[in-house]
């Protein structure tokens, strides 16, 4: 059962809504826990007992830190938070390596790896820390398993905090029926879902073509199948958190912000500030100003810097592909930390998005890849000059059966129908990301009140979307 199903939207979301507001203010937690455990159940049940398991302990844990203390109880939190994510998501991954560095024959061990497993573990070692250092409370049982289980971030965030979450969960006014709560969240949601149903499946099918068959690719096909998944990979994890920030909103609970249109940076700097927000947030209070931040000198702020990025491409995956992509993006802000330190020049803003983009679309390729012989394919296919047209497989996947009906009119050959529809998407893509008001601003700013287009548009968004739930895929952040 994900967001992009008929069965979440059409009755899972409306008996949580209905629920939350119906049941009285000490059980409808239990309620939202209850929906929240069924959610997860239904999209990785043997995981189900990882999350009950690691809620309890780390519950149990904390009670401990909050009465007393003690570094050895944040240590023993922190060791099997950290401990059981590296067995389940890493260990395959160290034993391949020493079978080849070191000349090991360990065999592949068989793990579960929970859904979101990544997320879950941040949140609660974020939450041992605070209570180490009486920056956290002790909350009853029910609370803490709802704010590490909640069905609308469980499984690709945005990483919340407990101070952020579990007293919004107390408030008793969020209990109340909130009208216009539900709008914001409704055209939220019909945003979210338009960017992952209508834009981000259909980059990736067109990025599934080229991986698929990478060492046949033209230069066109390649650039194509790069800008195709900077963008899906955008409008899948940005409408993931669109849709789980709009459902949080429908019962009155605000989620922290993940994203603010990050391929509008001028900088490698600015993005990640717009980009995973959360994630950026959680490395730095709970690792980069912990090994020093800019506090001892600037060699270290540089040698911490990179230490980060590394851990953070490493935090999306087992491989070697993601250290580098987290490797790349460290280099780049060293090196941007290095120019603000020595010169006050700065580019010119549109030469500096241009330059951050297309870094970001190259690194992407790092993150998309299986492999560094893939990388190597790519790269080499991307600059071979073969700029002949793009084959009926990758211009195919563009051609959807709202641009079918339409030609019915225009009367275009498939391949002039598929190049135009191309172009068409990518730059249709570019403009939205590049919007001076994204969905966020223009759904919970102060005052909500859209206009009669806003209104039909996002309606008109949210019916579509849920029309062209043919084919169900996973949002990518999944993986992670």
């Amino acid at each position: 059962m994900l967001f992009n199903s008929y069965l979440f939207m059409l009755i899972f979301l409306p008996l949580c809504v209905v629920g939350w507001f119906l049941s009285p203010v000490r059980s409808a937690p239990l309620l939202l826990l209850a929906m929240s455990l069924w959610f997860y159940a239904s999209n990785d049940l043997y995981g189900l007992p990882v999350l009950i398991i690691s809620a309890l302990i780390n519950w149990a844990i904390g009670r401990k830190l909050t009465q007393t203390p003690k570094k050895s109880w944040l240590i023993l939190g922190l060791t099997l938070n950290l401990g059981t994510l590296g067995i389940l998501k890493y260990l395959n991954f160290v034993l391949h390596n020493l079978n080849r560095f070191v000349g090991t024959d360990f065999g592949a061990v068989s793990l579960l790896i929970p859904l979101g497993i990544s997320f879950f573990t941040f949140q609660q070692v974020a939450y041992l820390i605070d209570a180490y250092h009486g920056k956290a409370e002790s909350y009853a049982l029910s609370e803490y398993a709802l704010f590490v289980s909640f069905f609308p971030y469980v499984m690709s965030g945005p990483i919340a905090f407990h101070s952020e979450i579990i007293p919004q969960l107390r408030d008793p006014a969020r209990h109340t029926v909130n009208w216009e709560n539900i709008a914001r969240g409704l055209t939220l949601i019909g945003y979210g879902l338009a960017k992952k149903v209508l834009l981000a499946d259909i980059f990736g099918q067109a990025v599934n073509v080229a991986w698929n068959d990478v060492y046949h690719l033209s230069s066109a096909t390649a650039l194509v199948a790069m800008f195709s998944y900077t963008f899906q990979l955008y409008f899948d994890f940005s409408g993931y958190c669109d849709i789980a920030t709009g459902i949080a909103k429908m019962i009155g609970i605000d989620l922290p912000r993940n994203f603010n249109s990050p391929y509008r940076a001028c900088s490698i700097t600015e993005f990640w500030k717009r980009w995973h927000m959360t994630m950026t947030r959680f490395f730095t209070q709970y690792l980069y100003i912990p090994l020093g931040g800019s506090r001892k000198g600037f060699a270290h702020t540089c040698i911490n810097t990179m230490i980060v990025f590394l851990l953070s491409g490493l935090w999306h995956g087992a491989s070697w592909t993601f250290i580098a992509w987290g490797g790349l993006h460290g280099l780049a802000l060293t090196l941007a930390k290095i120019r603000d330190r020595y010169t006050d020049k700065r580019l010119p803003k549109p030469i500096g998005w241009v330059f951050t983009f297309l870094f970001v679309n190259f690194a992407w390729v790092f993150f998309r890849a299986p492999n560094f012989t893939s990388v190597r394919v790519f790269f080499t296919r991307l600059f071979s000059d073969t700029w002949w047209g793009l084959p009926y497989s990758m211009y195919s996947c563009f051609i959807t059966t709202e641009a079918k009906a339409l030609n019915q009119i225009a009367h275009l050959q498939s391949e002039t129908l598929g190049l135009a529809v191309t172009i068409f998407f990518l730059v249709l893509a570019l403009v939205i990301c590049l919007m001076p008001r994204n969905a966020f601003d223009r759904t919970l700013g102060e005052r909500f009140r859209p206009s009669s287009l806003q209104l039909v548009t996002s309606s008109i968004l949210l019916v579509w979307s849920i029309l062209s739930f043919t084919g169900i895929s996973t949002f990518l952040y999944f993986n992670f």
